[in-house]
């Protein structure tokens, strides 16, 4: 396909993009350090400035101490202006759902959580009562942020399962029944009326820790999320690996041996609760936490689920080779007994291991939609 010559619009619309991606990235930004960054002509820069700040987009900042790196070219001249972005200029919402829970939050303009909210969903309900229960909750924040249909820039959503990206359709997904076949993106956007996007949700916590939280810093990240089943992802030098458009690593299904069970029927969390109650009378993985069980005699418990994961996790290891590996569960005595088993079985890996946070994993669903709004056209 012969691809169109840019229009003047188009490449001015780009530099807008550029100069707001980076002053939204950044704490404050004077126009001179715009210029160093971006080699654009100082009176671009100056027209680019004007025109977001006419459009409220960015601000003056009262701010005006600097890194000393970027002053340094500047102490000759008058003193600069610096700029940052104005919070009130534009909102999006993060949405992560699994059968278990559902949890939404909003950020402003500035990145900033002004809102955040969970709920527990009622166990092997349909898929009309997760959407139901979502569009309420979506609702219910937008009223409690005080934010205008305007104002929305998009909505992200993680979602269970294998999930075209683009479409916004979930291609396969058991545990919710309807879910598989479903174009989340079309309905929510056909509700308020904002771009929505739709990816995998252990994609959208991995995005996270890598860009925002424990992660941060690591050139190539591998993800395990252990909950109702087992979600992988793979974030190398900020993007998430996909295969094609279409989501990638769903591990929980790959099978132990040939004709044998999946991953995930043995080293989710109610498989291995229901072979820790063989050992310990529990109810559940947080009346193992308030019993104060150790790791130690949790994983003595849990020693053939260990081997399989231990086996599952040096094959991602082999295919991928990350800096980093992090392992994600709902619950800290959890999340430390399949870290330690990566530790052991990764000896040269930087392993982490983290309890799952749902503002972290809605944030990371923010981020898709201001990857989606700074996305430049050339």
């Amino acid at each position: 396909m012969v691809r169109q010559p840019l229009r003047s619009n188009d490449i001015r619309e780009s530099n807008e993009k550029l100069v707001l991606s980076l002053v939204f990235h950044n704490t404050q930004l004077s126009q001179s350090q715009v210029v160093q960054l971006t080699g654009l002509k100082a009176p671009t820069v100056y027209r680019i400035f004007a025109k977001l700040e006419a459009e409220q987009l960015i601000q003056l900042s009262r701010n005006s101490a600097a890194d000393d790196g970027h002053r340094e070219s500047e102490r000759k001249g008058r003193r600069p202006s610096f700029y940052k972005i104005n919070p009130n200029s534009g909102y999006a919402v993060g949405i992560d759902f699994s059968i278990q829970t559902a949890s939404v939050i909003v950020v402003d303009f500035a990145n900033d959580v002004i809102y955040d909210t969970c709920r527990e969903l009622e166990p092997g309900a349909h898929l009309d009562h997760t959407l139901s229960a979502i569009d309420e909750m979506i609702r219910n924040a937008i009223v409690s942020s005080g934010i205008s249909a305007e104002a929305l820039i998009g909505i992200g959503i993680g979602s269970p399962g294998m999930v075209d990206t683009v479409t916004g359709e979930v291609l396969e997904y058991e545990r919710i029944k309807g879910l598989a076949g479903f174009n989340l993106k079309k309905h929510f956007e056909a509700l308020f009326g904002a771009p929505v996007l739709v990816h995998n949700n252990a994609s959208v916590i991995a995005s996270s820790a890598y860009h925002y939280g424990i992660a941060r810093g690591e050139d190539s990240l591998l993800a395990v999320l252990v909950r109702s089943g087992v979600g992988g992802a793979l974030v190398n030098q900020g993007r998430i690996f996909l295969n094609g458009n279409v989501t990638a690593l769903e591990v929980g299904r790959t099978l132990i041996e040939p004709g044998g069970p999946s991953l995930e029927s043995i080293v989710s969390e109610r498989a291995l609760l229901e072979m820790l109650q063989k050992r310990v009378p529990i109810a559940s993985w947080q009346e193992a936490q308030e019993q104060h069980l150790g790791a130690g005699e949790v994983a003595d418990a849990l020693r053939y689920a260990r081997t399989v994961f231990a086996a599952a996790i040096e094959n991602l290891d082999h295919l991928f080779h990350p800096e980093a590996v992090l392992i994600i569960a709902r619950y800290a005595l959890l999340a430390e007994v399949l870290g330690n088993v990566a530790r052991e079985t990764l000896p040269n890996r930087r392993v982490i291991s983290m309890v799952y946070d749902a503002v972290q994993a809605c944030y990371g669903a923010t981020d898709l939609v201001f990857q989606q709004f700074f996305l430049r056209t050339p």
